[in-house]
C-alpha cells in the first residue's frame, strides 16, 4: 500500500480525453480515436482507474488540447496533425469540444493545463507544477497513444521523470498505431503497465 508520501510523489496524466476526440459528436471524432474508446470501452476504465488514483491521494492532472478563436498559436509551420484542428474547426476555447466527457469530468482537487501541441510539456506550466509539487513519477493515459502520449514519455524522461504508461487507458486511430507504439516505441522512453497494475499498488 502506498504512504501518502509515496503517492504525493506521483500524478496522473490525462490528455486529450476531449468532446471532439471521443465524443460521437465531437468534430474531430472521424480520426478514429472515438471508435477505439467505444470498441474497448476505454472510458469506462479512465474513470474508474481515476478514482482509484484520487482514493490513493495521487495528483490528477488534466492536459486539454485547446486553441484561441481564429487559432492564433498556428502559424505555416506547424504539424499537419495540429493543421487538422484549423481545419475541422476542432479544440476551439470556450467550446463543448473541448471539455471533458462527464464520465471522466475533472473533480476540484485535480489540476487543468491547456496545450496546443503534441506534448504536454511543449509550451505548457506541467513541468513547473509538477517540480513545485515534488512529483517525479508520471502515469500517462491518452490519446491518441502514437501523439500525445508519445511525445509526453519521450519529453518528460528527457526532463527526468519516471514515466509510466496506462495502456489500457491510451488509444489510438487503430488498433494497429496503437499496439505499434506500445510494443516498439514506448518502451524506450516508459514502463509499459495497465490500470489493474496501479491499482494492486494501492
Amino acid at each position: 500500500m502506498l504512504s501518502r508520501g509515496e503517492a504525493a510523489k506521483r500524478a496522473v496524466i490525462v490528455m486529450h480525453y476531449q468532446n471532439d476526440i471521443v465524443d460521437a459528436n465531437g468534430l474531430y471524432n472521424h480520426a478514429g480515436v472515438y471508435a477505439q474508446v467505444e470498441k474497448n470501452n476505454t472510458m469506462e476504465t479512465v474513470k474508474n482507474m481515476l478514482e482509484e488514483a484520487r482514493a490513493a491521494g495521487i495528483q490528477v492532472i488534466y492536459i486539454n488540447n485547446i486553441f484561441s478563436k481564429g487559432y492564433p498559436e498556428l502559424g505555416q509551420n506547424n504539424l499537419p496533425i495540429c493543421e487538422a484542428s484549423r481545419e475541422t474547426n476542432s479544440f476551439v476555447e470556450g467550446s463543448w469540444g473541448v471539455e471533458n466527457p462527464e464520465i471522466i469530468k475533472p473533480h476540484e482537487e485535480d489540476i487543468i493545463i491547456t496545450n496546443t501541441n503534441t506534448s504536454a510539456f511543449s509550451y505548457t506550466t506541467l513541468d513547473q507544477v509538477l517540480r513545485a509539487k515534488g512529483i517525479d513519477k508520471l502515469y500517462l493515459a491518452g490519446v491518441a497513444t502514437n501523439f500525445v502520449v508519445d511525445s509526453t514519455a519521450r519529453y518528460g524522461s528527457e526532463l527526468g521523470y519516471h514515466i509510466y504508461i496506462i495502456e489500457d487507458c491510451c488509444e489510438s486511430f487503430t488498433d494497429e498505431m496503437h499496439e505499434f507504439a506500445i510494443d516498439k516505441i514506448l518502451p524506450k522512453f516508459a514502463v509499459i503497465t495497465n490500470s489493474k497494475e496501479m491499482k494492486a499498488e494501492y
